[in-house]
């Protein structure tokens, strides 16, 4: 019999096009090599619909893997991702013990250059799996936005690599996907540079006016 895994995507921009989406991706083929069964659910669409939250909870009792790829939302997950589990632990809590218990892999992704400013959503995830009676099977941590280059596509491949044989993520996995994508000063020279063109290109906007405070008491 085949292994089954439910991708669930908890970006607000959907199954395709979201980096959320392209993460997944790049574990879900690997998975579909070693032959696993996928399916796929926008959580999003799930709570906001008639009948996705009861076939959402139905995808994840079936399942023997549940990956969750989500963005960094003010420091924790969006909105419809946080009902989404709130219906998942509420349907699983009252499920009998010897119900199937799949496993919970999380990857959460965000546009700060240190993957460190997702610990709080990922604690959101671990405990989350405790409510809904899953197993914990580990997390990746990526900033910098987009899909990680370098040493962090050979961790997001080695996290691929355990899921589809089975194995958790490891330690040794997290920490090499959670290096800064490259040093603070770098990307905030890059930032600063972003915003002067913006404004510049967008607003007419000055470099220079950037700094005014026209509300500022004389």
């Amino acid at each position: 019999m085949s292994r089954r895994a439910l991708v669930l995507i908890g970006s607000p921009k959907g199954q395709t096009g979201s980096n959320s989406a392209r993460y997944a991706q790049a574990i879900a083929a690997r998975l579909e090599e070693a032959g696993w069964r996928l399916d796929w659910i926008h959580v999003h669409e799930a709570v906001t619909t008639e009948g996705g939250a009861g076939e959402l909870v139905a995808k994840v009792d079936a399942s023997d893997l549940v990956l969750f790829v989500a963005p960094l939302y003010v420091d924790g997950l969006p909105a419809p991702a946080i009902r989404a589990f709130e219906s998942i632990a509420d349907a699983r809590g009252v499920a009998a013990k010897d119900a199937r218990k799949p496993k919970l892999a999380v990857l959460i992704h965000c546009g700060f250059v240190e993957p460190a400013q997702n610990a709080t959503a990922i604690e959101m995830c671990r405990l989350f799996a405790a409510a809904a009676d899953l197993e914990w099977f580990g997390a990746l941590a990526f900033g910098g936005g987009g899909i990680p280059r370098k040493r962090g596509a050979l961790a997001l491949r080695a996290a691929a690599d355990a899921l589809a044989a089975g194995e958790p993520i490891s330690e040794e996995i997290r920490r090499a996907a959670g290096r800064p994508v490259m040093p603070r000063w770098l990307y905030g020279l890059g930032g600063n540079q972003m915003w002067r063109t913006q404004a510049k290109k967008r607003y007419g906007v000055a470099p220079k006016e950037l700094r005014a405070r026209p509300y500022e008491p004389r």
